[in-house]
């Protein structure tokens, strides 16, 4: 909750309660604590919360936003410096800023109405009628005196402080209350049955009762009648449930009940001996016992009995860090708590002695994560920080993410007195994983800050493993054992979950069994040769001195002696002790990463910049590679045996571990690397910045696709990508929450988001010496606001890889206001020519990444694959009953059409009054059916076919002008070639009522977007499965015998309309479905001219070389697939 207090509240017979999570705040149900409704994002992050009904008040900085519900109302601005406190009363908002500022808010519903924009006329009328009122001094007026009812806004004058608005601006006037010499106001609340009053405390211990309609001060309460002569701070304010008290929350950790109508202090005691300031008070209420519980900067809780006068229970860190709030349900026994370390809880008080217990709570990292992995299949994320906790995340369901126990940490720190901060681990330094043994024994590992041990973690139990993996002690010669090791820095889980490799920061790396906790082998490299050892012989000893000792045995070389002597010799013991073993680095262990067949572990040093390649079951060392540098991270992608190495003069090399070799030299990032990882198809390296940004390299290509900087503010301390490469987990320095960022290349159309970025320099030959080019030019920074706790609408925190040419230009670009116009740019370039639907019909289809290649039309499979059933979908749908004749229907009913959109249907007009005199049918005689196509109506030619000849012309315009400058004929056939497609450019922009433009975009026109057929392709892609079956059935003849000529062009036009678009591969699944549908509507009248079967089996043809393609590729791959799964011979 960012350490701002929650507020409670109740909406019937639930209770929520509204906490804030940066700059937006959550609704949580109180019954179980889950999500119930999350707020819009502000500006700048929560200050301060106030709830009244379905209003949420909230506090970013120095303005005050309203929201009703999830849905921003207005935003009251008059501070000049940072809201701290809010308190509702009766139609009132009351503010106190850190300047000493008190300004009071209309929030009455006519004046949130008015605000709105949604007052009605008749609220408005009563509002200017309460006004004349005022103005003429007929308004009642408030006393000073206390009365006995409870105060609701009935009880209120709301006449003598009406909403006073800006004439210029339209905006709410608060009003402001005057304070009493050097009195600096920190807190408010109401006593209740004081009518139109509030007490409000000072910091130098002063408390004023105020009179909220007057401004009068009715009294100045003085520390030294509430026993603080020091003039501590008053923190806290609280009203109990006996009338004229108040308790009063001190700055020295003191809490003083003040009966407020005698100025008279009840009883006084300190909270728990810390001197820290007192920061929340709640009284309990009905038949419970009266309980008080105090909360501070110390982060304990402590329960007084009012009654008896002294301490019933003390509850030491209660919160990591102060409490900021504390509240006892409406007649329950149970007490809810919030703290700055980003936690609610809920204590019951049933045991016998009168404690209390943590009945439930919802919690999540007190301080900013340093670590993020994704779990198994993305569907959970693993997260580490500095609060010394290890937490499991849900990027499903929110109820599902907990913190893993470290084994009865809340039981030992209540019986040692302590906070649970003290018996936690350190914090994690590294986190490795496997999810196949999740449910048999320990399958997490971490590394923590300082530890000599590494830890094992159950995650299917959510708890501590009962395992510790400790490398063993060194024996040195005089048999001594130094336990005293190196702390761990780097953490391995072999893939198939038996097994953990830890390294420390002295070179060693060890191997051990998760299922026994036993250590398995360590890895060691061989020495330096010494003189005098032959090492091609494992004993050690000179072969010469070898054959002088077997003469001297008796049977010779084939003797039981020289066998012994050859493997288990004194003399080769003595030659082993002699070349000892050194370690696997020289100085820290930086990285491990193991294959994914267990046949293969790669470490990185950071100290010596060597990448070693082991064999994972010997534990021999099988090759390495020098960086030259310190190697700071690594990644392993395990499918193509390929290292990402992030060195320490920014450069990042992937190195093949199987020819130990490097091949390629990644080069953009302006500061050291500190994360990286590979993307699960291997084409992507993703790596973090100790600068904050994310850089994204293309490894085939060997470039730089984009930087990103994840706000300026908050820079990426650690990034994970899940392995369907759709998420991008992130945490950020000075922020406690993990955020995710979606893929936008997943989830756009291919082709759409174009991938560009200066490129990298590809050295795969060159030699290691090379010096680094640090340097690369073009290298452009985007930057992309931190993602919003929910979706909202103009959000643009996407990920897209690729700088557009605006962003290389002008590296100062304002990205939020380039988002929004390329958004309507782009909706105006898909939304076409008018009358083609709505933006979701009118959206084109994919282009196709390279030409010839199958693309999918992306839409619904009902839309096209309903089209070979719609017998039997109009059998099952057809009525039971026949349609009923309808009331004085006439019998011609008008129509109506719109001759700037030639391409809309007939629609009847029903309003339209109809004169059936002779004398106007013999002046203007008209066809009472219209379909658009001319200005007079009578034209029967449909949409299909007119959009049909219309890019069959622009087709044929294109192909002329690409076959004169192929064939390279005279200039003038050419240009003449160009003419005509202008024309025929000018002519649709004439006929769509649009200006006409310069005609210098010949080059574009001859490989339009879409195609020359795009228009009638968006017309298609709209209509339903009903209507593409009306529009196809509508071409030709009612029967093949009565075709005529025009009937036969019609269908000869959409056979080349098939013949062209089939073989670019768009909409491939859309047109096939179409065409299968053409030719069994029309395949009669197909078969009666002979220019019609010649144009069909020129469609056969293209539709079968691009089917053959596809065939091709299908087939290759059942091949492999067959030939891999061992099935080829089956």
């Amino acid at each position: 909750n960012e350490g701002v207090p929650f507020v409670e509240h109740r909406r019937g017979t639930e209770h929520f309660v509204t906490v804030s999570a940066g700059k937006a705040f959550q609704v949580y149900n109180c019954e179980r604590l889950r999500l119930s409704l999350v707020g819009p994002q502000g500006d700048a992050d929560i200050t301060a919360l106030a709830v009244k009904g379905d209003l949420t008040f909230a506090a970013h900085g120095r303005d005050i936003v309203v929201c009703r519900r999830t849905r921003r109302v207005c935003v009251f601005g008059g501070h000049a410096d940072t809201v701290t406190q809010l308190f509702t009363f009766g139609p009132r908002l009351y503010s106190i800023c850190a300047g000493g500022r008190v300004l009071g808010w209309d929030i009455s519903k006519d004046a949130l109405d008015h605000l709105d924009g949604t007052r009605s006329s008749a609220a408005k009328r009563a509002a200017d009628a309460r006004a004349s009122m005022a103005d003429d001094g007929t308004g009642s007026s408030d006393s000073d005196e206390s009365g006995s009812d409870a105060l609701d806004e009935t009880a209120f004058d709301a006449d003598h402080d009406l909403p006073r608005y800006d004439d210029e601006t339209g905006t709410h006037v608060p009003r402001e209350y005057t304070m009493p010499d050097a009195f600096t106001p920190t807190v408010i609340c109401h006593p209740d049955t004081y009518m139109n009053k509030v007490l409000i405390g000072a910091t130098d211990g002063r408390v004023l009762l105020l009179n909220v309609n007057t401004g009068k001060h009715i009294h100045v309460f003085l520390p030294g009648n509430m026993l603080n002569p020091d003039g501590a701070a008053v923190t806290c304010l609280e009203q109990s449930p006996a009338l004229d008290t108040v308790a009063v929350g001190l700055g020295n950790g003191r809490v003083v009940i003040h009966n407020v109508l005698y100025d008279k202090t009840v009883v006084d005691f300190t909270h728990d001996g810390s001197a820290t300031p007192i920061r929340s008070l709640s009284f309990t209420t009905g038949n419970q016992d009266p309980l008080i519980a105090v909360g501070g900067d110390g982060g304990s809780v402590s329960v007084w009995d009012l009654e008896k006068r002294r301490l019933r229970t003390i509850m030491p860190g209660a919160h990591d860090g102060r409490v900021t709030q504390a509240h006892f349900f409406l007649g329950q026994p149970v007490l809810m708590t919030g703290g700055a370390d980003n936690a609610i809880k809920q204590w019951i008080f049933d045991n016998a002695d009168g404690t209390g217990r943590l009945l439930k709570f919802r919690a999540g990292h007190s301080a900013p994560p340093t670590h993020v992995t994704f779990y198994g299949e993305g569907l959970r994320l693993l997260s580490a920080g500095n609060d010394r906790a290890l937490r499991v995340f849900s990027t499903i369901q929110d109820q599902q993410s907990k913190e893993l126990s470290q084994s009865h940490v809340e039981r030992r720190a209540k019986k040692l007195k302590i906070a649970e901060q003290e018996l936690k681990l350190p914090p994690v330094r590294g986190i490795a994983w496997s999810d196949v043994r999740e449910r048999d024994w320990a399958n997490v590992v971490t590394c923590h800050a300082g530890e000599t041990r590494a830890y094992t973690w159950r995650l299917a139990n959510g708890v501590l493993g009962e395992h510790v993996l400790q490398p063993p002690a060194k024996v040195n010669r005089q048999g001594i054992s130094n336990r005293v090791g190196h702390p761990i820095s780097a953490v391995a889980v072999s893939a198939c979950g038996n097994f953990a490799v830890i390294g420390n920061e002295g070179g060693e790396v060890h191997r051990f069994n998760l299922q026994s906790g036993q250590h398995r082998g360590v890895f060691k490299r061989p020495g330096p040769v010494r003189d005098g050892i032959d090492t091609k012989n494992a004993s050690g000893v000179p072969e010469h001195e070898r054959q002088r000792r077997q003469l001297n045995l008796r049977g010779g070389k084939n003797s039981i002696w020289n066998m012994a002597d050859k493997s288990y010799g004194m003399d080769a013991a003595a030659a082993a002790a002699k070349a000892p073993k050194l370690p696997a680095h020289n100085g820290q262990v930086s990285s491990i990463e193991t294959d994914g067949a267990n046949k293969q572990t790669v470490t990185c040093g950071f100290v010596d910049g060597v990448v070693r390649v082991w064999n994972f079951g010997e534990q021999k060392l099988e090759g390495e590679m020098e960086t030259g540098v310190g190697c700071v991270v690594a990644s392993l992608h395990r499918p193509g045996a390929l290292v990402a190495v992030a060195g320490a003069d920014r450069v990042v090399r992937v190195l093949d571990i199987a020819g130990m070799r490097r091949v390629r030299s990644l080069r953009g990032a302006q500061t050291q690397v500190s994360s990286i990882q590979f993307s699960a198809d291997g084409r992507w390296i993703l790596a973090g910045a100790v600068d904050g940004a994310v850089h994204v390299w293309d490894v085939p290509a060997a470039r730089l696709i984009q930087s990103m900087r994840m706000s300026r503010d908050f820079p990426v301390t650690d990034l994970s990508l899940s392995p369907n490469m759709d998420m991008l987990a992130t945490v950020h320095e000075g922020r406690r929450g993990v955020y995710l960022w979606a893929n936008s290349q997943m989830y756009s159309a291919p082709g759409s988001l174009a991938i560009s970025g200066p490129k990298g320099s590809d050295d795969s030959d060159s030699e290691e010496g090379d010096p680094v080019d640090d340097d690369v030019s073009g290298a452009v920074e985007t930057l992309v606001e931190l993602p919003r706790l929910h979706a909202e609408l103009g959000d643009s925190g996407e990920i897209i890889l690729g700088a557009t040419e605006e962003e290389e230009e002008d590296p100062n670009v304002n990205l939020a206001e380039k988002a929004k116009q390329t958004a309507l740019e782009d909706a105006k370039k898909e939304a076409g020519p008018k009358g083609l639907g709505s933006d979701a019909q009118r959206r084109r289809a994919p282009e196709p990444v390279a030409h010839g290649l199958a693309t999918m039309a992306m839409l619904p499979r009902t839309q096209w694959a309903s089209l070979a059933m719609l017998d039997q979908l109009r059998e099952r749908n057809k009525p039971i009953e026949p349609p009923k004749k309808p009331k004085e229907a006439p019998f011609f009913i008008p129509t109506t059409y719109n001759p700037d959109d030639p391409s809309k249907a007939a629609v009847f007009d029903l309003e339209a009054v109809i004169d059936d005199s002779d004398d106007e049918e013999e002046k203007n005689p008209k066809s009472r059916i219209l379909t658009g196509a001319g200005d007079d109506g009578g034209d029967v030619e449909g949409v299909f076919v007119r959009l049909c000849r219309a890019g069959g012309k622009k087709a044929e315009a294109i192909e002329e002008v690409k076959l004169a400058e192929r064939k390279n004929k005279t200039k003038g056939r050419a240009a003449e070639a160009k003419r005509k497609l202008a024309a025929l450019r000018r002519k649709k922009r004439r006929k769509n009522g649009e200006e006409d433009e310069d005609d210098d975009e010949d080059e574009d026109e001859l490989n339009p977007r879409g195609g020359p057929y795009a228009e009638l392709i968006a017309h298609l892609r709209k209509r339903g499965p009903s209507g593409l079956d009306a529009e196809i059935r509508a071409l030709g003849p009612w029967d093949a015998s009565t075709m005529t000529d025009d009937d036969a062009a019609e269908l000869g036009d959409v056979l080349d309309f098939f013949a062209d678009e089939i073989p670019t591969g768009r909409n491939f699944e859309f047109l096939n479905a179409l065409l299968a549908h053409f030719l069994r509507v029309h395949g009669g009248a197909l078969q009666a001219r002979e220019s019609l079967r010649m144009k069909a089996e020129r469609v056969r043809e293209r539709a079968k070389a691009t089917w053959r393609g596809v065939d091709d590729l299908l087939q290759e791959v059942r091949c492999a697939l067959g030939f891999f799964g061992g099935v080829a011979g089956s």
